[in-house]
């Protein structure tokens, strides 16, 4: 016999067939037995009764424990019941057994299953049909049908559910939740039906299973969605649109959040969701809104009410959490696995390979212990993913029910975390910090204040490092073309953008679509969402944020006394206000604010103009901090990314960056973004430098060291979260019925072990080679290693050192439980004097015990019997005085009779219930202790974070000290600069002298051996403070630019240079204006974009400022490039005076600078062929003086043009040449013309008769 399965995730969708139709089967049964005579019949019909009547007594097995048990004795009598090769899947505190398909077979093409402990792979075992129904109502094992791994074909996965809710009701039996659809008044099944059951299951499992055919793959024809408004990937696709930042159409409603989910997985499959209108094209948001409302939220959705009514309880509960995050992916926890439906469904297919159950409904799933895999894998492709969690069981449902009028049918499900890959903290259900990961991911919360009149923009800007809790608050005023915001962007990896809906204009849109363009974005409802700043700070407040540690700095800048925010902190406080409901959404508000890691973030320009106007000349020392490297500067010149693919390779980093821990690579991109420019900081960090690179050993040995740290940095971080309270007691986690709980405790044990043993790496480190670093020259390496006590007053500085004395503390916490255990069983059990709570409970039970030895011992004197002892081990009947019979001729009053055996009688007294009294509150606060030990020992270590963090800070500059280091000595030609102040090393002219100098990166890409040096010399004697280069193109004239600033970004990071000498002045910003690629999406043409960037450095730049341009004005006619090239030239010159190298292939230009002293012209050398003037040979050596020619011809002929064309351009270009020539003179006299006019303009009102001569003098030189 085939018993009827009952699969709960089935039941899931539809609701179970009623035993109407059983009832039919035996009514048409019996009547046809007793129409048709024969006993043939007959017997069929018995027998169709009989299979019925037992189908019945099934289902009451499955609702009723007392026949469970009943069964269960009556198959130990016959057979020893189990299961071979059936999966385990149990649910919570379930007490519903259900009674599963035993008769489920494998398919033929059923994969090999991993072992969990081997991981070597097993063949599919084969099912025996038999179930194990076991005694303890929180666990079952069942047989669970293989599902084929292949893609594009259904499987079915029978799982025992953890309640009755995924049964639904049907409409006339009206159930509340409490009773499933098989329990009723019906009498309980006999003794002889049992053994009926029984029998036929042994007969059947001794039957051979039949074959099965393959079934057919699932029918992948879909229909095409439209495109609506949320989150999917992927990222590089995705739609701003074009509305302005007032305007109310679809396009602009729609902004930052992407196309449409359900439109990215289009084709997975077809299923009932892909034709639902009110999920596609009739789709309104939760308030009802349509798409092309201005109110419309596209992350929500309005589920018809007639709908829900069709569904299962716990398929209502799933449309109620997903109607309010349609931008997420839902992980909807279902007994041991997380379920995937409908769209989401088809994300699990598409994206991690996972299969369709069958059914017309999508749905799919996984094991809660693949949850790290499987959200890691859709977050780095750029979903949202929202973890939901069973935070109830069915006892606790029903205590409940038990209180309410109208009964739940399902447990509580919560959602517990909601990742992205800008909110990503790495939970305790991840797998261990892994070191590949060192890049810092920030979340940008983005606030804006734009006058399209007055072409003023403002903008607050909060960021956020989430797995390390760094904040970043800061409000600026940018130009025109956002340039401070693209710094921001090329300083900063933003993976994730937040910005306020309508209220964001579109210059601003694009710069964000060029900066960032595989970056998620979410737009939040402006006052409701994205706070303004008032609701900030109450929110703050209110929430209690920085109660424990008090307003950071950075925060306390934009407010007043009483915590008002001033009127330029508006912008700053309200993006921190979006960025909180945006954190707070992901429900990791709390763990990350309450570290209070904030720091102010400043454009660095605005330093820099800071600086200037405190300086009191022009030419005085700098002050500012930090070389102000933009956007502009950092892409062309390599700092972080080459020019061909994006990626680090090959980029200066890349070729500096030699650090072995995650934070150290950290902090080093912090200081190749951020160069020196006081001389005293850049003099410490080179003679550090020199002195590692010339220890040998040593530096090796503090490499080696620091090899075995892992990422303290973040995983201080986790353990602050995992350490609050806020988190045990009421974030969703902290209900969360999770399976793999001591997996997830072991896990948080080895984090915190971890800790402790590299912290413990890093004392020894401090013991064993700090005291040969204290003998260096070089204050930083004297105290870096160097101990100070942790003493209220004691500052960390040269004398004291800089490394915090963590002696004492590590040596509390590694003794403060047995570590070997915690890691083995997952739970910490603190020794005597860590926790007074536990310490006082153990002391209560040890005192206890003490008197119920005590007692015992007067009550063997009082009946003068020493046989009399304990007996009992259960809570409910332990410590029953067990006496003999003989000796209680005078049995005392108090004593009561609990139990009995031969020759004895066992009692209680009411001392011994007053003694179990105090014991069980004891034992209960021990337990409850002991429940929260870990998060307290986290708590406790994490008191101490500002310790913890001043030490990696000191080793992350270690490391950074030992990659320059390594740098200097393992680099072939590299030599230490001298930085010098102007004033008395060169007459106080800023100068740049650079001998043999060596692009790093081209070197290193090509080999340093082939690579020519060049000299690069500004404002020394005898060479102008410009140098004018000209030359053939290809001749390397853009890398000898770019060679000079990267040298220069060397020497005042602290790094040695490729180099044979190189000696400098500070320079305070770098400018960079190389290449003139259109920008067609931005909608800027060549032209614009060169005078745009020449803008920004002639607006900005300073007498200490080192300025490269290379071919200014060829994105328009030569005459007017010329102009314009000649006038920036003469700007940089006379009023700006600062260092320049100026490439150009305008050789009137040229001209007209011969023999001024403030330009040294040079060229690229090459060599030409005498008796082929198109051959020529590219030295690439810097020569002085001005190259004729820029053989454009002979770059044609090595790009392979055609000889006809190439023949054609020799002739066109003789002609212009020609032409040129003949034009000199007047080209020339026009220059001096505009120079003229610019001197007059530059008096103030120049006089009218003045200004009608030189337009007489320029008339008549043109005609």
């Amino acid at each position: 016999m085939k018993p009827k399965t009952q699969s709960s995730l089935l039941s899931f969708f539809s609701p179970p067939s009623s035993e109407g139709g059983s009832s039919k089967k035996k009514n048409a049964a019996t009547a046809s037995a007793s129409s048709n005579g024969s006993s043939k019949k007959k017997a069929a019909a018995k027998s169709a009764t009989k299979r019925e009547s037992l189908g019945t007594i099934r289902k009451k097995i499955e609702f009723s424990p007392k026949l469970k048990q009943k069964i269960t004795a009556k198959k130990k009598e016959t057979e020893d019941v189990e299961m071979e090769g059936a999966e385990k899947v149990s649910g919570v505190g379930s007490k519903r057994k259900a009674y599963e398909d035993f008769l489920g077979t494998s398919s033929e093409e059923d994969e090999p299953v991993k072992s969990s402990k081997t991981n070597k792979e097993e063949p599919p075992k084969k099912r025996t049909g038999k179930i194990v129904i076991k005694d303890d109502d929180d666990s079952e094992e069942e047989p669970v049908a293989p599902a084929s791994r292949r893609k594009g074909k259904t499987a079915t996965r029978n799982v025992v559910s953890s309640e009755e809710e995924w049964e639904q009701d049907s409409p006339d039996e009206g159930g509340d939740g409490e009773e499933s659809e098989f329990s009723g008044a019906e009498e309980e099944p006999s003794d002889d039906d049992i053994d009926d059951l029984v029998d036929e299951e042994s007969e059947e499992e001794s039957k051979p299973p039949k074959k099965r055919r393959k079934s057919a793959p699932a029918v992948t024809k879909t229909k095409k969605v439209p495109a609506k408004s949320f989150l999917s990937p992927p990222p590089t696709k995705k739609k701003w649109g074009n509305g302005t930042p007032t305007s109310t159409n679809k396009k602009s409603a729609q902004l930052a959040d992407g196309p449409d989910l359900l439109s990215s997985v289009a084709g997975a499959g077809n299923h009932i969701h892909d034709a639902l209108p009110w999920l596609h094209e009739k789709r309104r948001d939760i308030n009802g809104n349509t798409s092309d409302s201005p109110d419309y939220d596209p992350r929500t959705l309005k589920v018809p009410p007639e709908f829900l009514k069709k569904e299962t309880p716990a398929m209502v509960q799933w449309w109620e959490v997903k109607s309010q995050n349609m931008d997420t992916v839902l992980f909807f926890k279902v007994g041991k696995f997380y379920e995937l439906f409908h769209m989401d469904a088809d994300v699990g297919f598409k994206e991690l390979n996972l299969i369709y159950m069958k059914g017309d409904k999508a749905h799919s799933g996984f094991p809660e212990i693949a949850y790290s895999k499987m959200s890691a894998q859709l977050v780095a492709k750029g979903y949202r993913v929202a973890r939901v969690e069973q935070t109830e069981t069915p006892d606790m449902l029903k205590v409940r029910n038990s209180t309410l009028a109208k009964k739940a049918k399902v447990v509580r499900r919560e959602v517990c975390s909601l990742l992205s890959i800008g909110t990503n903290t790495v939970s305790f259900l991840d797998a261990p910090i892994s070191s590949q990961d060192q890049v810092s991911k920030h979340l940008l919360a983005l606030k804006e204040a734009f006058d399209a009149t007055q072409k003023s923009v403002r903008f607050g800007v909060c960021m956020v490092d989430c797995s390390t809790g760094a904040f970043q608050l800061s409000e600026f005023d940018d130009t025109e073309q956002r340039d401070r915001l693209k710094t921001l962007f090329a300083q900063f990896y933003i993976v994730e953008i937040v910005t306020e809906r309508f209220n964001v204009s579109d210059d601003t849109k694009m710069v964000l679509k060029h900066a960032a363009p595989a970056a998620i974005r979410s737009s939040l409802r402006v006052g409701k969402e994205f706070w303004d700043a008032s609701k900030t700070i109450d929110e703050i407040e209110r929430a209690g944020y920085f109660k424990e540690h008090g307003w950071p700095e950075a925060v306390l800048h934009f407010l007043e006394m009483d915590k008002v925010v001033k009127p330029e902190g508006q912008l700053a406080i309200s993006a921190l206000g979006g960025c909180i409901w945006h954190l707070r959404r992901s429900i990791i508000d709390q763990e990350l604010l309450s570290l209070c890691n904030f720091k102010r973030y400043k454009p660095s320009d605005e330093e820099a103009r800071e600086a200037r106007a405190n300086r009191s000349a022009a030419k005085a020392e700098l002050k500012q901090q930090y070389v102000v490297l933009d956007s502009q500067t950092i892409q062309n010149l390599e700092v972080l990314c080459n020019s061909f693919n994006g990626s680090r390779s090959g980029s200066l980093i890349d070729i500096m960056d030699k650090t072995v821990t995650s934070f150290g690579r950290r902090m080093f991109q912090e200081w190749v973004l951020k160069p020196l420019c006081k001389i005293g900081d850049i003099q410490e960090r080179l003679d550090a430098v020199e002195e590692l690179g010339n220890s040998g050993d040593l530096m090796m040995e503090i490499r080696e060291f620091l090899r075995k740290l892992p990422d303290l940095e973040r995983l201080l971080s986790r353990i602050h979260a995992l350490g609050s309270a806020y988190r045990s007691k009421e974030h969703p986690d902290s209900r969360a019925i999770m399976y793999e709980s001591q997996i997830y405790n072991v896990r948080k044990i080895k984090d915190f072990l971890a800790v402790l043993n590299g912290f413990d790496d890093a004392m020894n480190l401090t013991l064993e080679l700090g005291p040969r670093l204290s003998q260096s020259k070089s204050p930083i390496l004297q105290s870096l290693l160097k101990r100070y006590t942790i003493e209220d007053g004691v500052q960390p500085d040269v004398k004291h050192g800089h490394f915090p004395d963590l002696t004492e503390k590590l040596e509390f916490f590694k003794r403060c439980f047995d570590q070997a255990s915690a890691k083995k069983s997952g739970v910490i059990i603190p020794q005597a004097g860590v926790d007074p709570e536990f310490d006082a409970a153990c002391e209560e039970i040890s005192q206890v015990e003490a008197e119920l030895a005590e007692y015992l011992s007067e009550q063997r004197t009082a009946l003068r019997c020493r046989q009399i002892s304990y007996w009992g081990k259960k809570k409910e009947d332990r410590y029953q005085l067990e006496v003999p019979e003989s000796a209680l001729s005078k049995q005392p009053k108090e004593y009561e009779l609990k139990s009995r055996k031969k020759g004895y009688k066992r009692f209680h007294t009411p001392t011994i219930r007053a003694l179990l009294k105090r014991l069980a509150t004891a034992e209960e606060q021990k337990e409850e202790a002991l429940k929260d030990q870990t998060r307290r020992i986290f708590h406790k270590f994490d008191e101490d974070y500002k310790y913890w963090m001043k030490a990696v800070q000191c080793l992350a500059v270690l490391d950074c000290l030992v990659s320059l280091g390594l740098l200097s000595s393992q680099s072939e030609g590299y030599t230490k600069p001298e930085v010098v102040t102007a004033s008395t090393a060169n007459d106080g002219k800023p100068f740049i002298n650079i001998k043999e100098g060596v692009h790093p990166c081209v070197a290193a890409t090509y080999g340093s051996g082939d690579f020519i040096p060049n000299d690069a010399r500004l404002g020394i004697e005898g060479k102008g403070q410009m140098v004018l280069l000209s030359g053939p193109n290809m001749g390397g004239k853009s890398t000898l630019l770019r060679q000079t600033c990267v040298l220069t970004l060397m020497a005042q990071i602290g790094s040695f240079v490729p180099a044979a000498k190189c000696r400098l002045s500070p320079v305070d910003r770098i400018f960079t204006r190389i290449g003139a690629s259109d920008r067609i999406l931005a909608g800027q043409s060549t032209l614009f974009v060169e005078l745009a960037e020449t803008a920004t450095i002639l607006n900005h730049a300073t007498s200490h400022s080192l300025v490269i341009l290379d071919e200014l004005g060829r994105g328009t006619s030569t005459f007017d490039g010329t102009a314009i090239a000649y006038s920036v030239v003469e700007h940089l010159l006379s009023d700006i005076q600062c260092r320049t190298m100026f490439a150009t292939h305008y050789h009137s230009l040229v001209e007209e600078y011969v023999g001024d002293d403030r330009v040294s012209l040079g060229h690229m050398g090459c060599i030409v062929d005498p008796e082929n003037d198109r051959k020529v040979t590219f030295l690439y050596k810097l020569e002085d003086g001005m190259c004729p020619k820029s053989y454009g011809i002979n770059v044609a002929m090595l790009a392979k043009l055609p000889d006809e064309v190439i023949e054609c351009a020799a002739k066109k270009s003789e002609q212009f040449e020609r032409s040129l020539q003949a034009n000199s003179h007047a080209e020339l006299e026009s220059m001096r013309l505009a120079q003229k006019v610019r001197e007059v303009l530059a008096e103030g009102e120049p006089g009218v008769n003045k200004l009608k001569q030189l337009w007489e003098q320029a008339r008549s030189i043109r005609t």
